[in-house]
């Protein structure tokens, strides 16, 4: 038989990850269109300023964007571009909607890689070290460290920063600037105090995961006859120890890397003026631009749903015992 359930078991989930998908793409697409505003309303104020009359103004763009059609027709619309892998034309920005997300979403991706990077190595190396020290003062160091991490909120602690280490002190930039390479010296610096406000909440968590999944195996009995075999205690805690303690760990990672897509990493763009999808998409939403705010949570979903399934099909190979059949 071999791996074939697993095949099985991707497939059922593939299924049940496009049914997902399509249900939030309907909620979402009915309720930014129920909502008392337009796209055409950005027009308003400075039309009624003047004093024109904006009824057959608004009337021209609802017709323009296809938005004064039945509700039902417009979906049926969308789905069908959507096959066709079209996500629809972006009202503010005036230019299709997949030109829009190919030109940001590697700032997103850029940031979130280097936050979880961050928070993956530090946050890991902290927990091991404080289970093997547990109850010393570096372990209660770290523990407080951690609890505080935890509940600070990522929008917060991103303007605490960004008031200490760039208005007070100088020390770092709050500009990313789009016109040079992702990668360059500048846009690294630039990206010091996003990565520290995301990955802040995300360090904290691992640290305390990866502490609790180590004490967990140094009690158990693989790790005295380990000992008792005269192995050293780097190798009792890197190779059975640790190992033992990585499918929890995976689980966090893979369900954080998951959750900071919807969450923190948006709000961090916000804050910092970092051009990703969750700056345009936070600018959609005030310009009532329908298909952005459609095609971004969109994304996110998936993007969501395929994480679950990676870490899913992850821990068959981690834990070999573990069956979905």
């Amino acid at each position: 038989m071999g791996k074939s359930w697993l095949r099985a078991y991707i497939l059922k989930r593939l299924l049940y990850a496009v049914i997902i998908a399509w249900g939030i793409l309907t909620v979402t697409f009915v309720l930014v269109r129920v909502g008392p505003s337009s796209p055409a309303d950005r027009y308003l104020a400075n039309m009624t300023a003047s004093g024109q009359d904006v009824s057959q103004i608004v009337e021209a763009i609802e017709a323009r964007y296809g938005l004064d059609k039945p509700m039902h027709e417009q979906y049926i619309e969308y789905m069908g571009n959507l096959f066709q892998g079209k996500l629809g034309w972006s009202f503010s920005n005036s230019m299709p909607v997949i030109d829009l997300i190919k030109t940001h979403w590697i700032y997103s991706f850029q940031l979130i890689l280097l936050s979880s990077i961050f928070a993956a190595l530090l946050g890991v190396v902290v927990g091991i070290y404080s289970a093997v020290k547990q109850y010393t003062k570096t372990d209660y160091i770290a523990t407080f460290f951690s609890f505080v991490g935890i509940s600070l909120p990522n929008f917060w602690l991103g303007v605490m920063l960004i008031l200490v280490f760039s208005v007070k002190l100088g020390l770092f930039k709050t500009y990313y600037d789009t016109g040079l390479p992702l990668f360059s010296l500048d846009n690294l610096k630039a990206l010091v105090l996003p990565v520290m406000t995301l990955g802040t909440g995300m360090l904290a968590g691992y640290v305390r995961y990866t502490r609790s999944a180590m004490l967990d195996n140094l009690r158990k009995g693989f790790v005295t006859t380990a000992r008792a075999k005269g192995l050293p205690e780097r190798t009792v805690i890197g190779k059975h120890v640790f190992r033992n303690a990585l499918l929890p760990l995976v689980t966090i990672v893979m369900f954080d890397l998951g959750s900071i897509v919807f969450g923190g990493a948006y709000l961090t763009e916000i804050v910092f003026g970092i051009p990703g999808l969750g700056q345009i998409s936070f600018n959609a939403i005030f310009a009532n631009d329908y298909p952005v705010v459609v095609a971004v949570t969109l994304i996110g979903t998936s993007i969501v749903l395929l994480v679950n399934l990676v870490t899913d099909v992850a821990y068959t190979y981690l834990d070999p015992r573990i069956r979905y059949d």
